[in-house]
């Protein structure tokens, strides 16, 4: 039977991360997958503005006696005492540190952050990482342990996988904006389905896979329809084999009265290759007509000549 290689279970950790797509629940299901890697007994994901006195946190496991109202008054007015946050304030470096680095046992448990926070919760080693350390915002995972120090290997394990945990976590925020505006851009008939380095979909509103499957066929295990797979392996190629540079054109399908227009849009500086979605109907049409105040007859008559209709079968109608 072949024994599991050191970098396993590190590996486990940047798939599980990779998955995280919700930023309210990026701190706790970070912190499951860093357990795979790195055993804690606590851990903590952490914001904190050394400004404003602004911390927050979120704990795994999370233990209601101890997170009580006290305890989370009293963490973002000590935390500042803790040396491997000061550290990363002054320096700007987030790799993984542990107290014990900078401070002995008696010195830790002088201070008053451990006998408020760090004592109840029998924190007595902890090693720490940054995802973001731009004044006055530190951004860090707090691992604690109750009985043994963190090993030299499992600083090079976190170090290994803080690249990856700063892409997950701005991964996620944008992936949360963009949650911010599909409501917006789906009132409008509208999507934007942002695309991974395959041609798969990283990340869409839900009446855009609709919308998809409608105009263009059943969807499997999540895939685009094979023709809108082929359109967008044809607009990602930048050339044409003659060595011109390739014009993009449209994908469209219509079914009845309901068009459906995909429009490729590059990625570019590391952004990536997305293509928006635009659905309209005679009721979305006439509804957008109307609001430059036009009466619905006179909205009506202008959307049947923008469907190419005549005077004479418009008269009909």
């Amino acid at each position: 039977m072949a024994l599991e290689s050191p970098w396993e279970p590190a590996l486990k950790v940047v798939g599980a991360i990779a998955r995280i797509d919700d930023p309210s629940n990026f701190g706790l299901e970070a912190l499951k997958a860093l357990s795979l890697a790195v055993p804690f007994d606590i851990g903590s994901f952490n914001e904190i503005d050394l400004e404003s006195g602004r911390a927050v946190f979120v704990a795994l496991p999370n233990d209601e006696d101890l997170d009580d109202d006290e305890t989370r008054d009293a963490f973002p007015r000590l935390v500042r005492q803790n040396p491997i946050l000061q550290y990363q304030d002054r320096t700007g470096d987030g790799s993984a540190r542990r107290l014990s680095d900078f401070l002995s046992t008696e010195a830790l448990h002088r201070l008053e952050l451990y006998q408020r926070v760090y004592r109840p919760r029998g924190v007595e080693f902890q090693v720490a990482i940054a995802l973001a350390t731009k004044r006055p915002l530190v951004i860090a995972f707090a691992l604690n342990r109750r009985h043994t120090n963190f090993s030299e290997r499992e600083l090079g394990i976190l170090d290994m996988l803080r690249p990856n945990l700063v892409q997950a976590h701005r991964n996620v925020q944008a992936l949360g904006a963009l949650h911010g505006i599909d409501g917006a851009l789906a009132g409008v008939g509208k999507a934007i389905v942002v695309l991974d380095p395959h041609g798969g979909v990283a990340h869409a509103p839900a009446w855009a896979w609709l919308a998809l499957e409608r105009h263009f066929g059943e969807m499997t295990s999540g895939n685009l329809p094979m023709q809108v797979a082929n359109w967008i392996e044809q607009e990602r190629e930048g050339v044409l084999d003659d060595g011109r540079p390739r014009i993009h054109q449209p994908l469209v399908s219509a079914i009845d009265e309901e068009q459906l227009v995909a429009r490729y849009v590059p990625g570019v500086e590391g952004r990536p290759d997305v293509f928006v979605l635009e659905e309209q109907s005679p009721e979305r049409g006439l509804g957008e007509l109307r609001r430059l105040h036009l009466t619905p007859r006179e909205a009506e008559l202008l959307w049947l000549l923008m469907k190419g209709k005549t005077t004479a079968e418009i008269a009909k109608d």
